[in-house]
């Protein structure tokens, strides 16, 4: 949770959330209260059927993946009153139309459902002038700035300082750090020798952060006085961890010019439980999503069937699980023989290729669906690493020398990088993507999974693809 937390827009997401949880409960809370209240005052018969309040729990998590997936939690000081409540009032209608769908399923009666509509009435109400509130008070607040101190300087403190720019983090100043650690050329910014005045900077300074770099030898001296400030309570990070951290991404370039090779954790890949659950999920995912698919998949075939002739599916080998092959199966969305005289090419926006009913399959991701199959015979999971062209890989390698390490596990339909980052289009941006695939590697976990299908449906609805 701390490492989840150390980004200010996640700290400040959260917040939020913890708000939004005690004002929906209240909301469940005052819509049961109306329920009592009816009772015993009226006789009106469609309001006096006994109430399911299971029906509720099911709500709440129904609006909060909703609000989630609709970024209801990125808020800007520059959303207006009315942008605010539409949405709102736009996420309570589609909560309340799921909630109409599952009725049948989870036997809510009608009773159960006006009151459900009462509670996303209320909750409308309630998070409508929460947010109004936390832009006007919290967003503008000096709460959640953390003054930071480098120990130290190499490339990634600069490039870390490029970052915090745009956050709630402010760097103040460089300690200096033995003979190979000195700083120079800090600009503005104060530099600090360990033996003098550190003490009472930190404390004038309010310095809640401390960031080490990892290519400079740090004097026994300044390595005791850091271990001491974090026995203090203060944060303490390797340049490379918060890197890490801060983008979400591995920090790969920092090897390359080291010259180092990364170690990167496999752990979760190797632990049973782990490896288990997540293939029995995607068995089962894979198949349920199948079933329920199965009418939007006979028309996109009788639709490409008509306007593209067959083959309906297109087949692309990539490569997989320990560099094995496999063929990707997707919905064809470019013409016949699109590379037959140009060979493989990178995936472009403005791709002439692609037939009319091939830019609405894309822009929607249906064409992604026959990727169900892949998963149900466990080519893929649905988590993990885009699989990728042995072509493109090949040239990937030649300036990411440890682009195999993606290998390593299983792809996925989704992934890290793919919620982060777009198509990528070259080499050097597909670098870039290799670093959010190793972050996910190094932490993956259930609940890392289920955040990166949640953020997927928010990508989906909010950004199209090409």
């Amino acid at each position: 949770m701390k490492v989840l937390l150390m980004r200010s827009d996640s700290r400040r997401k959260f917040f939020m959330f913890l708000g939004d949880i005690v004002l929906i409960f209240l909301a469940v809370f005052l819509s049961i209260a109306l329920y009592s209240f009816f009772v015993r005052f009226f006789t009106y018969k469609p309001l006096l059927r006994p109430l399911k309040p299971y029906a509720f729990y099911m709500a709440v998590v129904v609006h909060l993946v909703i609000l989630y997936v609709f970024e209801m939690y990125e808020m800007r000081e520059r959303y207006e009153k009315l942008h605010i409540l539409t949405s709102l009032a736009s996420v309570s209608c589609i909560s309340f139309l799921v909630m109409f769908a599952l009725a049948k399923l989870i036997r809510i009666n009608q009773t159960t459902m006006v009151y459900i509509f009462a509670f996303f009435f209320i909750t409308t109400y309630f998070l409508y002038y929460w947010r109004r509130i936390f832009i006007k008070v919290f967003l503008s607040s000096r709460y959640f700035i953390k003054h930071v101190l480098f120990v130290g300087r190499d490339f990634l403190t600069d490039e870390i300082r490029k970052l915090m720019e745009h956050s709630d983090y402010k760097v103040v100043g460089f300690i200096n750090s033995g003979s190979s650690g000195k700083v120079e050329d800090a600009g503005k910014l104060k530099v600090i020798d360990p033996d003098s005045d550190l003490d009472d900077f930190i404390k004038t300074q309010k310095i809640r952060t401390l960031i080490v770099t990892t290519d400079k030898k740090h004097s026994l001296k300044t390595l005791k006085k850091v271990y001491a400030y974090k026995f203090r309570g203060l944060e303490v990070y390797s340049s490379d961890y918060f890197y890490e951290i801060f983008t979400r991404k591995f920090p790969i370039t920092h090897f390359l010019k080291k010259d180092e090779i990364p170690y990167v954790n496999l752990d979760p890949f190797v632990n049973m439980f782990f490896k288990n659950t997540k293939r029995i999920l995607d068995f089962s995912g894979a198949l349920f999503l199948l079933i329920v698919f199965s009418p939007v998949f006979l028309v996109i075939w009788i639709i490409i069937r008509a306007m593209s002739g067959n083959p309906v599916f297109y087949l692309q080998e990539r490569l997989g699980f320990q560099e094995k092959p496999f063929k990707l199966i997707k919905f064809r969305t470019m013409i016949k023989g699109a590379e037959d005289d140009k060979g493989p090419q990178w995936a472009d926006k403005e791709d002439i290729r692609v037939t009319r009913v091939g830019k609405i399959l894309r822009k929607t991701h249906l064409d992604e669906l026959p990727q169900l199959i892949n998963v149900l015979i466990g080519d893929l999971s649905f988590v993990g690493p885009r699989p990728i062209r042995k072509h493109f890989a090949d040239l990937i390698e030649q300036q990411a020398p440890f682009y195999s390490l993606r290998f390593m596990i299983k792809p996925g339909v989704t992934g890290w990088a793919q919620v982060h980052y777009d198509y990528g289009g070259t080499v050097e941006g597909h670098i870039d993507k290799f670093q959010y695939d190793l972050y996910y590697i190094k932490r993956a976990s259930l609940f890392l999974d289920l955040f990166i299908i949640l953020k997927t449906l928010q990508t989906v609805v909010r950004r199209p693809a090409y």
